[in-house]
């Protein structure tokens, strides 16, 4: 039989799966790998999905989404996000991730490089490799405060680079860029012709500062900015994302949509109207409960002599583990089974990140709390020497 695409098998699972089904093995583990909020979806959005079924709204809707999500989410943009757009410039996809891979196929071809950032999102590698492209890594490094090194960046551009990811607020690290960092970012797409594509997943999601769109001051129609309802209504499984770009991208990307998923489900772009429209303390009753989380644990961290990232956003914390000799994923496996504890090995975010484990504030304090007095424990262990059985690193592909 003739071999599988070799786009899709030359491609591993993200090592924070591998610790997801490994924690399945052991009841009542703490689980802080996974961002998904723990929070119910709020009781008027439900509802809203409720009343569209019962009144039969299940049928097919446009490739683009329906007209009015589209038209709360324009309303959404102007107030939220200083965006004034028309609901063609609005495609309504399968989640977050989903409007970044359109983004990917409608700007890229096979061999174009896209800069992405490391510390970042592992899927946003693994998408780029499918579409058989290069996905080259710039540096975000702690001591920068995890935003683009841009010495770095203008060294890695080559005539086959042709768009920029960014992430803000950022996904593992936290960091939330300033209006003068992104539009340094667009400044630096400007001035080498690349398509910016901004991944504003966690847009909602801010501690200190404030977050900003780059395409406020897009006048070129080189931006793509990536929504999700997801982090910030706690709607992960009903997966409803946005992008928004120019007319033209847009219609591309409805092409994409057309033969892959036809549209989102009906009933969920509902329940997205009325997460959009309704009701918004629901948002920043969440926010400050991941708030009071991001300082327990870092201050929880200091006390057990932990490093630790402070993340002005998003909803994850990076511990520094470099103190120990194992990489992030055989550290992650060993805290597992000693301890119980399921963290997101920092390889699942690239290079530099394998220095460090991220811990999800999705989840209560006292499990926080338990999951870094184990954690801690653990790392002192294995820093000091002692006999601690340390798992071979598996092959994810064979998960």
């Amino acid at each position: 039989m003739k071999t599988l695409s070799r786009n899709v098998s030359g491609i591993d699972r993200s090592p924070i799966r591998f610790i997801l089904d490994r924690a399945a093995h052991y009841k009542n583990a703490i689980e802080l790998e996974i961002g998904q909020p723990d929070f119910p979806t709020p009781a008027h959005i439900i509802e809203a999905a409720v009343e569209a079924a019962r009144n039969k709204y299940t049928g097919y809707t446009a490739n683009a989404g329906m007209l009015e999500l589209r038209e709360a989410i324009v309303t959404k943009l102007a107030r939220e996000n200083d965006l004034h757009v028309t609901p063609d410039n609005v495609i309504v996809t399968i989640g977050a991730m989903q409007a970044v891979f359109a983004s990917m196929a409608v700007v890229l071809d096979g061999e174009d490089e896209i800069l992405l950032p490391d510390p970042g999102y592992g899927n946003f590698t693994m998408a780029s490799r499918i579409l058989n492209c290069v996905p080259r890594a710039y540096p975000t490094l702690a001591e920068q405060s995890f935003v683009p090194d841009f010495d770095a960046l203008e060294a890695m551009v080559t005539p086959h680079t042709k768009a920029m990811l960014v992430n803000s607020p950022s996904n593992p690290t936290g960091a939330v860029y300033s209006e003068e960092t992104l539009r340094a970012c667009l400044d630096f797409c400007k001035r080498h012709d690349l398509y910016l594509i901004s991944d504003e997943t966690y847009d909602r999601l801010v501690f200190e500062g404030r977050h900003y769109s780059p395409a406020c001051w897009d006048d070129e129609g080189r931006v793509i900015s990536v929504f999700t309802v997801s982090k910030t209504y706690s709607m992960t499984g009903w997966r409803v994302g946005y992008a928004v770009a120019s007319q033209e991208i847009i219609a591309s990307m409805i092409k994409i949509q057309e033969p892959i998923v036809s549209c989102v489900n009906t009933v969920a772009q509902h329940a997205a109207i009325a997460a959009l429209l309704g009701p918004q303390d629901c948002v920043q009753e969440m926010l400050a409960h991941y708030r009071r989380r991001r300082d327990l644990v870092v201050a929880l961290c200091e006390r057990e002599g932990l490093s630790v990232s402070y993340p002005h956003g998003a909803f994850y914390v990076l511990v520094d583990i470099s103190e120990q000799p194992a990489n992030s994923l055989d550290f992650a496996c060993g805290l597992l089974d000693a301890e119980h504890v399921a963290v997101a090995p920092g390889s699942s975010f690239g290079e530099l990140c394998d220095r460090y484990v991220r811990l999800s504030l999705c989840a209560g304090e006292e499990a926080l709390t338990e999951g870094i007095i184990r954690l801690a424990r653990y790392l002192r262990t294995v820093s000091d020497g002692r006999t601690v059985t340390m798992p071979a690193r598996p092959s994810s592909r064979a998960i």
